[in-house]
């Protein structure tokens, strides 16, 4: 195929001359359109034709065929009486004119004597207060209402103590908790007459510290205040304390960590306010489904402090004076149902095999010895060998008792997270005054508190506060 230069150049000429032509054309006729005037356009005018009615139309008078009502009321209407709501009905007349005339009489009432009361609480005997029956009273304010009801009864206050707060006073001595003694009707409390005592179901609320235990956090501070301790496994071989204190003014408590799942069931347990830096995934959990009332530093930090003699993250601790004015801010301060160990009475011993020195291995570089004081009859602790003390007061850590409860723990991750099953059936021992005891522990739910048994189905009573409740594996070993 020969190319020929010359058919091509005159086909470009020609297209492009058709396209400068059309772009001319459209620019031309859009100038053109705003240039060229436009006609008016004439409004269209429509004209209507009247056309002449047959027959003229007659409008009919309103006034004629439909009277209107005078607003001016009659003469003999004009009065004031008229104003004032009317009777309408025969029987609504009568109901109100008897409502007016009959009153009912109520008889009056009989109040016991008080004498019986105060002679009985008084602890020398002597009349504590008087009662007010010569109290002068109007006739006409006798059970006339509320009203006068409510008048009859401020005057019998203002008078002293009657008759009436004498009968309570003796209701109060057959019902009242919460306080040891009887109360008077002056509110005075004296001691009770004998070994009769009446304690109260309901505490303060305690607190429950997810506390370190690596050697850099060594020595703990406030360790030794704690009412119960439980020592548990979280992860590579470490263990964790949760310390469950009372209420306290003064002191600090660290170094204070994150939390895991069964710190919240224990603190559960104790109706306590779980404190904390944190937790897992499933100990957030825990604290929404069984509604666990929880400080925690990362939201609210004010109750904290970090000190400069450590290094993070093993320097945190928890105040207890900004813990109280913390739980007075968020409205947790309500009383707490106590879960404590029942005791020994007095004299009461148990049979169990002899155990002064009692030594639990949960890693080949973690050792925890306890060793039996006879004198002060306590378990001192140690471990790898040294001392255990407070950093806050220097002593060694010593506590009354000790539980150890075997349970099986499972490793559930890549990070060595620890899964301790609580809720079932277990072993464990129990170590009270010089002695170790078996024991069958029992938790039949996660809202139920841990149970502890003898062997012959018993409850385990301990010795004495504080309590160590030494959690471990069925592989982990433990001489005594």
């Amino acid at each position: 195929m020969v190319f020929n230069e010359k058919k091509v150049w005159s086909w470009s000429l020609l297209v492009s001359l058709g396209v400068n032509i059309a772009l001319i054309a459209v620019a031309s006729i859009f100038w053109l359109s705003f240039r060229i005037p436009r006609e008016e356009e004439k409004p269209i005018v429509v004209e209507l034709m009247e056309l002449p009615a047959k027959e003229a139309p007659q409008a009919l008078s309103p006034e004629a065929e439909f009277p209107r009502a005078e607003l001016k009321p009659p003469e003999n209407v004009r009065s004031e009486e008229s104003l004032r709501p009317q009777v309408q009905s025969e029987l609504a007349a009568k109901v109100q004119q008897e409502r007016q005339q009959v009153r009912i009489p109520k008889p009056p009432v009989d109040l016991p004597q008080a004498e019986s009361v105060f002679e009985r609480a008084a602890p020398s005997g002597e009349r504590v207060f008087t009662p007010g029956e010569e109290l002068q009273v109007e006739e006409r304010m006798q059970w006339e209402g509320p009203e006068a009801e409510t008048t009859l009864r401020g005057m019998l206050e203002r008078t002293g103590p009657s008759n009436l707060l004498a009968s309570l006073a003796e209701q109060g001595l057959a019902t009242s908790e919460g306080m040891v003694g009887e109360t008077l009707a002056t509110g005075e409390l004296v001691p009770p007459a004998g070994t009769f005592e009446r304690r109260s179901p309901y505490v303060r609320r305690p607190f429950a510290f997810a506390i370190e235990n690596t050697p850099q956090a060594r020595p703990q501070y406030g360790l030794s205040r704690a009412s119960v301790v439980y020592e548990m496994l979280t992860e590579g071989g470490i263990t964790r304390f949760l310390a469950v204190f009372e209420p306290q003014s003064a002191g600090r408590v660290g170094p204070v960590r994150s939390a895991r799942p069964y710190f919240v069931l224990k603190a559960f347990e104790h109706d306590a306010i779980l404190v904390h830096s944190g937790g897992s995934v499933e100990a957030y959990t825990y604290l929404r489904e069984l509604a666990v009332d929880h400080i925690d530093e990362q939201k609210n930090f004010r109750p904290f402090e970090r000190v400069r003699d450590r290094r993070p993250p093993h320097n945190l601790y928890a105040l207890f004076p900004g813990l109280l004015e913390e739980v007075q801010r968020l409205g947790l301060g309500r009383p707490a149902r106590a879960a404590t160990f029942a005791l020994l009475a007095p004299g009461e011993d148990l049979e169990g095999q002899e155990a002064t020195k009692l030594e639990i291995r949960y890693d080949r570089n973690y050792r925890v010895q306890f060793t039996y004081d006879p004198e002060r009859q306590v378990y001192l602790r140690s471990v790898n060998g040294e001392p255990h003390r407070d950093g806050e007061s220097g002593v060694q850590i010593a506590c009354g008792t000790i539980i150890v409860q075997v349970a099986e723990h499972k490793v559930k991750d890549a990070e060595g997270r620890v899964e301790i099953r609580f809720v079932g059936r277990g072993s464990g021992w129990m170590f009270l005054r010089g002695k170790a005891v078996p024991i069958v522990w029992e938790k039949k739910n996660f809202r139920e508190k841990t149970r502890y048994y003898l062997q012959d189905g018993r409850e385990a009573r301990i010795a004495s506060f504080p309590v160590w409740v030494e959690v471990i594996d069925s592989q982990e070993k433990v001489v005594f």
